[in-house]
């Protein structure tokens, strides 16, 4: 195939790519294809590709915790992504969402589902009250993130210190019996570690579900117009404190049900693992690292993060080394790619464009007719 063949073509495919991208349906369809694929992804890690099993690098355990942290990455974009008020305190919705569901099933045997659905309500609750509280007296950029982080702190020292909260231990996961059921769906609770997989995988679900339906609707435009001028959008008539209220409350809600996830997850829960510092850290980085604002970002950027920062973890033994990937992956995509993972895809068809044969075709003429 001549130079020629390769340029025509490559340049029809760099059409057909900025065509689609163009559709109202684009977005759609690669969300389809991205959990079309995460839906067979467990099941195929132990097959072998010319000698590589994706198995031998990452378990099911680690697609877990990275759906986990996508689906509250998905949640703190709601709000931070979409209205630009930026959040370092989403950890206070997660730890409200993990500890509504186990203390409610320890102390008076609600079923789990419940107790996440109250759960949830609770930290939306309390993000209303951030809310009202910050935006009554604008706050806003950094001075908001601090505020955040302030309310963060007060529930982690609030449950550390009152031990009808659990106090410093926390609490244990109870059997199923505990609470008049069985292992399965209905408890929430499984022996094997793939029903946990395809549960999360379907809050993730949910929630981008929810994150494209804001994102399209016409209080999708209003937040996206806080985000780019608040005092410009308060001009032309939008109800910017009634926006901002209701992305913070929708973001907490489902930020809340990756913390309840989290709490019939793992056997123990206490307020230095929910609440801590860098679970705000874990909520965003996907996010950042994907694309803010994107409904696509926040998933992409959660399986560059976590099971990099897993492999990193096994190849190096040194404690903390996964927090070493995460502030190199933050900064070198915010120096060099502020827009995202996303934007990649993009980039490189750019790329092709501007180095590709057609640009190397025009240069050798340009070349021989100077000669």
């Amino acid at each position: 195939m001549s130079n020629a063949d390769v340029s025509s073509r490559l340049d029809q495919a760099r059409r057909q790519y900025r065509t689609f991208q163009s559709k109202w349906y684009a977005t759609p369809a690669i969300l389809a294809g991205i959990f079309g694929l995460l839906l067979v992804l467990p099941l195929v890690l132990d097959l072998y590709f010319f000698g590589f099993s994706l198995g031998s690098w990452i378990s099911v355990h680690v697609l877990v915790i990275t759906l986990v942290w996508a689906t509250a990455a998905q949640g703190w974009n709601v709000m931070s992504g979409y209205t630009g008020q930026f959040s370092f305190g989403h950890a206070a919705f997660f730890g409200l969402g993990a500890y509504g569901t186990i203390l409610l099933l320890n102390t008076v045997g609600l079923n789990p589902w419940l107790g996440m659905l109250i759960g949830a309500t609770v930290a939306s609750l309390y993000g209303l009250l951030i809310g009202v509280l910050c935006f009554r007296y604008d706050l806003r950029g950094h001075y908001f993130a601090l505020a955040t982080l302030a309310f963060a702190e007060l529930l982690r020292h609030t449950f550390n210190t009152f031990s009808q909260l659990g106090g410093a231990s926390g609490y244990f996961k109870p059997l199923p019996r505990s609470y008049g059921a069985e292992f399965g769906f209905a408890a929430f609770q499984f022996r094997e570690t793939l029903p946990y997989y395809y549960i999360i995988l379907g809050f993730l679900v949910v929630v981008t579900a929810v994150s494209l339906a804001i994102k399209q609707s016409r209080l999708g435009l209003y937040l996206f117009a806080i985000r780019e001028d608040e005092s410009a959008a308060a001009a032309v008539g939008i109800p910017t404190y009634r926006y901002k209220l209701v992305g913070i409350g929708v973001s907490a809600f489902f930020t809340a049900w990756a913390g309840a996830f989290w709490a019939m997850y793992f056997d123990t829960i206490r307020p230095d693992t929910v609440y801590e510092l860098l679970v705000n850290v874990e909520i965003l980085l996907p996010a950042i690292v994907g694309g803010v604002g994107t409904v696509i970002g926040p998933i992409v950027g959660a399986f560059v993060v976590i099971p990099l920062s897993e492999v990193a973890r096994q190849s190096v033994d040194i404690t903390g080394f996964d927090r070493v990937i995460y502030g190199l992956l933050l900064v070198g995509i915010v120096l060099y790619s502020p827009q995202g993972a996303i934007s990649w895809p993009r980039r490189a068809v750019e790329l092709i464009g501007a180095y590709g044969p057609s640009k190397r075709n025009a240069s050798a003429t340009a070349d021989d007719d100077d000669e």
